[in-house]
């Protein structure tokens, strides 16, 4: 009995000593409850993605229309644009990604995220004005951050593509054969990801067509130090670089527009916006992009190769017209829908977010302004060139395009037909940037009329509502410093688009 009360002592006194020395925290870890995470998984998160063909961003640069009347849906495009949002939470995603990073040393997410940060504060800025940046995501240590202005932004930006270019050629060439885990465009190569960088400052570049005098941000010298380092910035050299997804019939991997989204195959037509551009330069694009009209097929049933190859076959809708107008024509058979051929499946086209056509049409446009040395013919050919070869346009038909179709040509008209050729380049793809350079340079001539809501295009989108409680002081400042008073609406114009 003695032994056994010894015994028991000795055990309640053993477990108090370990007890005392385990941590707290040790003790309450739950193991299904992970406190760290793979840099990759986030980077798989954060990284931007392409909107797919059809969706309804395309509608808004007149691309395509949605039109049921029968169903009482989709009503004309509404360019009474309210608020957008901000990615503040995508980019603490950006800063735990970085964190866990360099906790492994995985030092090529570190440097790529220079990218993701830079595109993130962008996107917000080009669509709002001033934006939080020096002061942003700093918590309960500073829940009012202050707007940096739309210069600086854009400053700091371009630094962090420069610096991530550096780095990243830094990077692989003292690490060759690295790999990028979770990368969901080019399966781990690096290389590709700094042509993509390169590819997206070019774009960024010549959104500053108002500001290349400004010595501050220097545009043409940044412009020019890509261009003429081609091994220290290395760019897109054809379509296969695209930075693009593809699509297949799997959750997760179909595109906007299937054959599983019914009311999209039945509403779907293409807007004449798109459609009379390719008409007036005899495209050849037209014959695979596009079905001809219903009323084009019944009226030559025994031919149906030959209305394919006639532009009359091919019309597209009015955007600025009202719902009963556009159903009753869409009802008639007057209206083009998409190709079924090329997209009427589930791999339909791949959805690109940065692509070699537009970087070859950026450059085209740089070399004509005299920002750069090089050839604007070449560039403009290439860019051409690369469009169609995305739509698998016979290479023939491509020289005879550029040759007798819409050549390039100099001055104002050489500037306006590389607009229309970016227009047609970025048909369906890109996300927002057909919407910005029309915004940029008016072409093309997008429509609008009451039915849409407006009567002047909108330039920018509100602020996220909450602003105006959640930071007034700085959010009511920010709106006088850019627009001259307390107006926070789609027609105040920003900084980027002040001569």
């Amino acid at each position: 009995m003695k032994n056994i009360i010894i015994k028991s002592s000795f055990c309640i006194i053993l477990i108090t000593m370990l007890g005392s020395c385990l941590n707290y925290d040790d003790l309450r870890e739950n193991p299904n409850d992970p406190t760290s995470v793979a840099p990759s998984l986030l980077f798989t998160e954060v990284t931007p993605t392409p909107a797919s063909s059809f969706s309804g961003l395309y509608r808004d640069a007149q691309y395509h229309n949605a039109i049921a009347a029968d169903l009482g849906v989709s009503p004309p495009v509404n360019y009474r644009y309210g608020s957008a949002s901000y990615t503040y939470n995508n980019l603490r995603n950006v800063d735990k990604m970085i964190e866990e990073a360099q906790a492994v040393g995985a030092e090529q997410f570190v440097i790529l995220a220079k990218f993701i940060k830079a595109y993130n504060y962008i996107e917000m800025t080009r669509r709002m004005g001033d934006i939080p940046l020096s002061e942003a995501m700093q918590g309960i240590d500073n829940p009012n951050p202050k707007y940096d202005t739309q210069k600086s932004v854009y400053i700091q930006c371009l630094n962090w593509l420069d610096e991530a270019n550096r780095e990243l050629g830094e990077f692989i060439l003292a690490n060759p054969g690295e790999n990028l885990n979770g990368d969901i465009y080019y399966n781990g190569n690096l290389k590709q990801w700094q042509k993509a960088i390169n590819a997206y400052t070019i774009r960024i570049l010549l959104t500053l067509t108002k500001k290349a005098d400004d010595a501050d941000i220097n545009v043409k010298g940044r412009m020019a130090s890509i261009v003429n380092n081609p091994t220290q910035y290395p760019l897109f050299e054809s379509i296969a670089d695209n930075m693009q997804l593809s699509h297949r019939d799997e959750d997760g991997f179909r595109g906007a527009y299937n054959p599983n989204v019914q009311i999209d195959v039945e509403s779907i037509v293409y807007a004449d916006t798109y459609i009379n551009l390719l008409k007036m330069y005899n495209d050849p694009r037209l014959f695979k992009v596009a079905e001809p009209t219903p009323m084009a097929l019944e009226g030559n049933p025994g031919n149906e190769a030959m209305v394919r190859m006639d532009f009359d076959s091919y019309a597209g809708s009015d955007i600025s017209e009202n719902l009963e107008v556009n159903g009753a024509k869409k009802a008639n058979g007057e209206f083009s829908q998409p190709n079924k051929e090329r997209f009427l499946n589930f791999v339909g086209q791949p959805s690109i977010l940065i692509g070699y056509a537009e970087q070859e049409l950026n450059l085209s446009e740089a070399s004509h302004r005299g920002w750069i040395g090089g050839s604007a013919k070449e560039y403009y050919d290439n860019g051409v060139s690369a469009s169609m070869e995305f739509y698998n346009v016979d290479s023939e038909d491509i020289a005879t395009y550029l040759s007798s179709n819409a050549p390039y040509v100099n001055g104002d008209a050489g500037l306006n037909l590389i607009h229309e050729q970016m227009y047609l380049a970025l048909a369906e793809n890109s996300g927002w940037e057909a919407w910005f350079m029309h915004r940029r340079t008016g072409v093309p001539n997008l429509k609008f009329s009451g039915n849409n809501n407006v009567d002047q295009f909108p330039v920018r989108w509100a602020y996220p509502g909450s602003e105006d409680t959640d930071n007034n002081v700085n959010y009511r400042e920010a709106l006088r410093r850019q627009f001259g008073e307390e107006v926070d609406d789609r027609n105040q114009v920003m900084w980027l688009l002040k001569d």
